[in-house]
């Protein structure tokens, strides 16, 4: 493939992958299988994947806190767990594949659409934030975060806006701005451990963190937006229905041809 369609590919990617970051989550789901396309390995494509989220975590929280959006106090103190936990989720996915964790990931991602069908009005209603208080169990929620979101990003969003919004009881708006402050350090310090382990190719995270930035500030500066909190509920919905056909293509083909290759062997 041409070296300027590439770079074309990588620009919208990132564009779309940052605004889809800010908004609601999974913008990962759209680099991840890009970069591996245009044959970068899948480590080296897990590591490069976090230099253009942290660049467009950046441009989304200037722009959050342009809007007096944040909630600095919770988000802080959500951030602490976040961070451990990506720690050890960063250094484990330095060390291991990821194919073996993909049923996980398939029944995770099933599980949190379940959620966010079961009781949609719990996640679009608004909420008075003055007096919401992070309790302990919200602390060791937003430390699994980490784990996963340090170990493979993916839908790691969906789930710190699902803690925000159904366990502390922020309304969408408000959750979109905590959230990018609070898993800010998870993201800086997965990548800095995949950077050490040699599994970030620079270059394309660098023209993917080009158009993170641009998308990253259209999504924060639409997010405060009263009307948009319709719109984040679909566009999750949509992504995460979306993600659930490719894992279940991809890991169910893969072990349909593993089971066939035992039984013609033995039978």
């Amino acid at each position: 493939m041409d070296e300027s369609v590439q770079l074309l590919l990588y620009l919208g990617a990132g564009l779309c992958s940052g605004f889809l970051n800010t908004i609601a989550s999974a913008g990962s789901a759209l680099t991840l299988p890009l970069m591996i396309f245009l044959g970068l390995p899948a480590n080296i494509a897990n590591g490069t994947n976090r230099v253009q989220i942290a660049v467009g975590r950046i441009s989304s929280i200037v722009s959050f806190q342009r809007s007096q959006a944040i909630d600095w106090r919770n988000a802080i103190i959500l951030s602490v767990p976040c961070l451990l936990g990506a720690i050890i989720g960063a250094s484990i996915a330095t060390v291991l594949q990821s194919k073996y964790i993909g049923w996980a990931i398939t029944f995770a991602v099933i599980a949190v659409v379940v959620v966010l069908v079961s009781n949609p009005k719990r996640l679009l209603k608004d909420q008075k934030v003055d007096k919401l208080v992070v309790k302990w169990w919200h602390l060791c929620l937003f430390f699994a975060i980490g784990l996963w979101g340090g170990f493979i990003v993916l839908d790691a969003s969906t789930y710190a806006l699902m803690v925000l919004v159904l366990g502390i009881g922020y309304d969408l708006k408000k959750a979109n701005a905590i959230k990018a402050v609070a898993i800010f350090p998870m993201t800086i310090t997965s990548m800095a451990i995949f950077a050490w382990a040699g599994e970030v190719d620079w270059r394309v995270g660098l023209i993917l963190s080009l158009g993170s930035v641009i998308g990253a500030w259209i999504g924060a500066a639409l997010a405060v937006k009263e009307e948009i909190k319709i719109w984040i509920y679909r566009i999750l919905i949509v992504i995460l229905v979306l993600e659930i056909y490719q894992l279940v293509s991809r890991y169910f083909f893969q072990y349909h041809t593993w089971l066939e290759t035992v039984v013609h062997r033995y039978y």
